[in-house]
């Protein structure tokens, strides 16, 4: 009997002990040494205005990619930083108009960017609005938050790119984005372009 209650004493502690509420392990995975190579050329070249920057752009989001498919992203810094260099996709004009080389990369970048933003990094919360509006402003035509700004060369003028107008400015906000009376204070926005036949 003795033995009985010994061991009923045992089970009780070891259950209480399984129900301790543990504090998680501290990560001790570090930020991407590539990444935060290649983040540092970036901000070189982009601080000395260098002229033609897309053939190391180019280099540099091939080596983002290959990190990604290695599973070599793992860090909200390091995601943050492969989303700035996925951004820099460059442009190009096509019937007159300026189209992304691939604006998937801007969708990825999004992705990443708010993976990271969502897992407590903040500083990814604008890169979070403005890789969604340039995605969504080169494959739709229109921005969600209101982050791109265009050039007009007929008026030789910057405005804001059609900015969706259901989007609420407490989603801006949480993405850091100015409401939008703010920003149309600061430039005037292209109206929304008709499709033909409309």
């Amino acid at each position: 009997m003795k033995d009985l209650k010994s061991i009923v004493a045992l089970f009780s502690v070891l259950m209480l002990w399984s129900c301790v509420d543990r504090k998680p392990a501290i990560s001790n995975v570090s930020n991407n040494k590539i990444l935060e190579q290649l983040i540092i050329k970036d901000q070189e070249m982009r601080d000395n205005d260098t002229l033609d920057m897309e053939p190391v752009d180019k280099m540099h989001r091939h080596q983002v990619m290959e990190l990604l498919a290695d599973g070599q992203v793992k860090t909200g810094q390091d995601k943050f930083n492969a989303a700035l260099i996925l951004q820099h996709t460059a442009l190009t004009f096509c019937n007159e108009k300026l189209v992304s080389i691939s604006p998937e990369n801007y969708y990825l970048a999004y992705k990443l960017s708010k993976s990271a933003f969502e897992s407590g990094y903040k500083n990814a919360g604008n890169m979070t609005a403005t890789t969604y509006d340039r995605y969504l402003l080169y494959t739709e035509g229109y921005q969600k938050y209101g982050t791109q700004r265009i050039y007009d060369e007929k008026t030789d003028e910057e405005y804001w790119a059609p900015i969706d107008s259901t989007t609420t400015d407490a989603e801006r906000a949480i993405y850091m984005v100015k409401p939008l009376v703010e920003l149309l204070k600061e430039y005037k926005m292209q109206a929304f372009k008709k499709e033909k036949g409309n």
